[in-house]
């Protein structure tokens, strides 16, 4: 494909429309993303450049006003679980943005499926427009341009681009895992990558002892749950945190520090520990943009003697036969339950630990073992209280159903307090004060438009004057400067005048999602997971079992409360005025 040329560039963006006076403004979100490759390929391809190339889009648009920047720095654009684009959606979801701009359609994602969900459904359903810049595209009108008319097939090609990178990366992963050697980010626990070879794995001393304890434990027939409370109480900090302290990693994932069942669990089955390298456990197809899945052990990696050992083999053997014999313990005990399905937790990533900050997770209750056949309960747990009791967290055991009654309860009131709301602002509407206040703002608004209008056609003709010879230099930039004053003092104007004039329409955000979503759930049956999500961020559990609810689109909520409040205020403050007006 040809290169495009910057004036070929520059044209495109001229052509997309330019909204005159009286349209949206738009709270505009600048998006960037570099993926770890691009940051070898090109000089001067950095996220900052991009960023650049965004603000300078912006800065002469005053329909475009900036709400926030987002970037994602060394991420593939064939998934869509990154961090900051994530935010921007959630950001997108509470009503925050509604116009999202990216340099390319390639930042927003190599995946031809994904990205065209977002183009054609999820950004329209949530009324975000969307800008490529050097594409030429722009939702609102994608055929402004010949571009606009083949953004599916742009997303294919970066599909299929991004498909054989994969491809040419796998291969190479592959080759130096044949050959034993380490090809992840950071060096497992008790490791170090060699500063001579960084596929060569080298022993930390400092944790050394620690590892071969753990095992030997083990092996002796400690438990799990014995070994972690020792290592806690020696003040032991566990894996993460000890990667943190030594400036290995930037961020901490625990805040406790603590050892749980899960982090020595993970230590306890990799062979890493005798001196072997298994790799390739979790794979993802980067051109499917899919999230990493487990892959069978006939189709890992595994080379045999590639490091130095830390722990003995015939020790590693030892503990993976009691594991086996562990594994068929607990089958003979609780296998009656494999016939029976386990109900979906639909509070999933919603409900967490007010306490700790832990999502919390759906325990099935075994205490109906005796019966025939076995009766389920099912419980909300706090996770870290169940590895670390009172160590980490304060205990939380919540019934699921009541949990979920309760926030069945609370979304049911939502949607009335709302429908109340708007109810009363639409009674409100109808007084004689309210529609005249409305006609009196509209043809404000009219004389705005017609005063901006003017501003922007004198600064036009002025070129003409200027080019005849009529205005000279210094008289045509001074008065060329002074419309465009006036017509950026006018465009203000009329955007307060809009603000104002839509409360007596609305009073809330013109075609809101959360006016949406109450249309569609007005009348619901039962709590499913897509009402949860679409209402409520999260569900917030604290030690004495109460429940706080954070909800989605509370600005707006917020919003519509002090509209009816306001003009209720303003109903009774004439109301006072014409009656002390008429006993004078």
């Amino acid at each position: 494909m040809a290169r495009k040329s910057r004036k070929q560039t520059t044209m495109q963006q001229n052509q997309l429309p330019n909204p005159a006076a009286g349209y949206k403004v738009y709270r505009t979100a600048l998006y960037a993303r570099l993926s770890a490759d691009e940051h070898c390929r090109a000089e001067g391809t950095t996220i900052e450049n991009q960023l650049y190339l965004l603000r300078d889009y912006v800065k002469d648009k005053p329909y475009l006003q900036v709400a926030e920047e987002y970037f994602d720095d060394g991420v593939t654009g064939t998934r869509f679980d990154r961090p900051d684009f994530t935010r921007m959606i959630e950001d997108m979801r509470a009503g925050k943005i509604d116009c999202i701009i990216v340099k390319d359609l390639s930042r927003l994602g190599r995946n031809y499926l994904e990205a065209g969900d977002y183009l054609e459904k999820i950004f329209p359903f949530f009324g975000v427009r969307f800008i490529a810049i050097t594409d030429g595209y722009d939702s609102i009108c994608p055929d402004v341009t010949d571009e606009g008319l083949i953004v599916p097939l742009k997303n294919l090609i970066n599909e299929i681009y991004a498909k054989d990178l994969s491809r040419k990366v796998s291969s190479a992963f592959y080759i130096k895992q044949k050959q034993g050697k380490f090809i992840g980010n950071a060096a497992p626990y008790g490791y170090m990558k060699s500063s001579a070879d960084h596929n060569l794995l080298i022993v930390d001393e400092e944790v050394r002892e620690i590892i071969w304890q753990i095992f030997h434990w083990r092996a002796d027939g400690d438990s799990l749950t014995a070994i972690v409370r020792r290592l806690n109480d020696y003040g032991i900090p566990c894996p993460s945190r000890y990667k943190y302290l030594k400036g290995q990693t930037k961020t901490a994932k625990t805040k406790t520090g603590l050892w749980t069942v899960s982090s020595l669990s993970r230590i306890l089955e990799n062979p890493v520990y005798i001196g072997d390298m298994e790799q390739g456990i979790n794979r993802a197809a980067l051109y499917k943009g899919m999230k990493s899945r487990r892959m069978p052990v006939e189709e890992r990696v595994y080379v045999r003697n590639t490091h130095e050992p830390i722990v003995e083999r015939e020790v590693f053997e030892r503990i993976s036969r009691q594991k086996e014999k562990d594994r068929e313990k607990y089958h003979n005990k609780y296998g009656m339950y494999d016939g029976i399905a386990k109900e979906p937790n639909l509070l999933k990533g919603i409900l967490v630990c007010g306490d700790c900050g832990k999502n919390m997770s759906l325990w099935r209750d075994r205490s109906g073992v005796k019966l025939n056949p076995p009766r389920v309960y099912y419980k909300y747990i706090c996770q870290t209280y169940q590895s670390l009791k009172e160590k980490g967290c304060s205990r939380k055991r919540l019934n699921k159903k009541d949990v979920e009654n309760a926030v069945e309860e609370a979304v049911r009131l939502h949607i009335k307090l709302f429908l109340d709301y708007k109810a009363v602002l639409e009674e409100l509407n109808r007084t004689q004060q309210a529609v005249q206040a409305n006609a009196g703002y509209q043809r404000e608004i009219k004389d705005a438009v017609k005063r901006k209008k003017r501003a922007e056609m004198m600064s036009g003709s002025l070129y003409n004057d200027y080019a005849d010879g009529l205005l000279s230099e210094k008289d045509y930039l001074y008065a060329k400067e002074k419309y465009l004053k006036q017509a950026a003092e006018e465009e203000q104007r009329l955007s307060e005048l809009q603000e104002m004039q839509r409360r007596y329409e609305t009073g809330c955000k013109a075609e809101s999602r959360l006016d949406s979503l109450v249309r569609q759930y007005r009348d619901f049956d039962s709590l499913t997971e897509d009402i949860i999500h679409s209402f409520i961020c999260k569900v917030l559990v604290y030690s004495d079992e109460r429940l706080e609810i954070v909800f989605r689109f509370e600005d707006e909520f917020k919003e519509l409360k002090e509209v009816v409040k306001e003009r209720r205020d303003e109903l009774c403050r004439q109301k006072t005025e014409l009656s002390a007006a008429a006993n004078m």
